[in-house]
């Protein structure tokens, strides 16, 4: 059995959305953001104790774009990433690590640049620098889009999956939209199919990925 160490509404979405869209079956164990060394089995499964971590069996694995990856390779039969050793393939893999690797972080920066430094006077040009580049960001896949329907191959797969929940992310930050139509219309698109619905759902989230209640995680007070 497959067990997923969540913390809702966090980077484990995507995760969530995968094993949702998958059609897998699968445990949940909410980990409570403040608490986290209460939770069964997370230190195994990730030492550094941060989600998604994902295990089955004598499998354990971590990181975003790792573990939606071997999503896509547990479940060959959803269609989650393109044939092996074709054009498409390559570009699941770029756009993936893309996501985890450069959109991902660059969020982190916007939104914690307090991460960064215990200086606060330099954290409004740590943002400001932050924002820079997440637009640009937004332009390079709103490039790609203009060619491509999906980010990898003819039919959604993880790297989408991944790109639809950082740019909802976007619903947390004030004027940084991120990218234009193109970018809007794919988002829209994953944002509708059906694993991704019922993954909201779960997730207590709203369409923009904004919480219904913020105060709680897992149903429980935070």
């Amino acid at each position: 059995m497959i067990t997923l160490f969540q913390i809702t509404g966090s980077s484990s979405f995507a995760v969530r959305c995968a094993l949702e869209c998958a059609g897998a079956d699968y445990d949940v164990v909410n980990v409570h953001p403040k608490r986290r060394a209460e939770a069964t089995g997370f230190a195994a499964a990730n030492p550094l104790m941060r989600v998604p971590a994902l295990t089955e069996g004598d499998v354990a694995i971590a990181e975003t774009g790792a573990v939606l990856l071997w999503i896509a390779e547990r479940f060959p039969e959803a269609g989650l990433s393109p044939v092996h050793g074709t054009a498409a393939f390559a570009d699941h893999l770029r756009w993936t690590t893309w996501c985890a690797n450069t959109l991902h972080h660059g969020w982190f920066l916007v939104m914690v640049p307090d991460a960064i430094t215990p200086e606060a006077s330099v954290w409004p040009s740590i943002e400001a620098r932050a924002r820079e580049v997440m637009t640009r960001n937004g332009t390079h896949v709103e490039a790609w889009l203009a060619d491509h329907e999906w980010l990898a191959g003819e039919r959604p797969g993880v790297s989408d999956i991944y790109l639809y929940m950082l740019v909802g992310w976007g619903s947390y930050c004030e004027d940084l939209p991120l990218g234009g139509a193109n970018l809007a219309d794919l988002c829209a698109r994953v944002g509708a199919l059906p694993g991704v619905v019922r993954a909201r759902e779960l997730d207590d989230l709203d369409e923009r990925l904004i919480r219904f209640h913020p105060e709680l995680r897992g149903d429980q007070p935070i």
